[in-house]
């Protein structure tokens, strides 16, 4: 039985690893998903973004590509992520993170500042600090603000 032993005492440990049991009770609580080797976490951390199809990308796109004076400069809308958006220094995964905003906060952002980096598409905000505001995708994607006057 030294097999059944090996096994009570590897379930044992991952037990103590991720909290107690009592008897009968099964595990449900999870630990959070990690990141691979290699793989960056998510600019806007946690479900609430807003998942676009083709259509939505093309748009995202565009407002990339479009650059005019008739266009809106300054966008006013609020962060959808539940657990936060990233803050960086500049429009990169390779600029320092300096804080993240909360879910609903209200944020200004310029549109003439759009730049496509690292899978993103970051503006700048009216202090100098820039977030992600759109997660490219294969045809898909995520907004991370929602917009009410663009």
């Amino acid at each position: 039985m030294r097999v059944g032993t090996k096994l009570g005492a590897g379930l044992a440990a991952g037990v103590l690893a991720w909290g107690t049991l009592s008897a009968g009770a099964a595990a449900e609580a999870q630990p959070p998903p990690q990141p691979q080797p290699g793989q960056q976490e998510e600019e806007g951390h946690g479900p609430g973004a807003i998942v676009v199809g083709p259509e939505g990308a093309a748009k995202a796109m565009d407002r990339l590509l479009t650059r005019d004076e008739e266009r809106v400069r300054w966008c006013y809308g609020r962060v959808l992520p539940a657990n936060g958006l990233n803050v960086r220094t500049g429009p990169g995964l390779g600029y320092t993170k300096v804080y993240a905003l909360e879910h609903g906060t209200r944020v200004r952002t310029d549109w003439n500042t759009i730049q496509r980096r690292d899978g993103y598409l970051w503006v700048r905000m009216r202090h100098q600090r820039w977030i992600a505001d759109y997660k490219l995708g294969n045809g898909n994607g995520k907004w991370y603000i929602k917009y009410y006057n663009c």
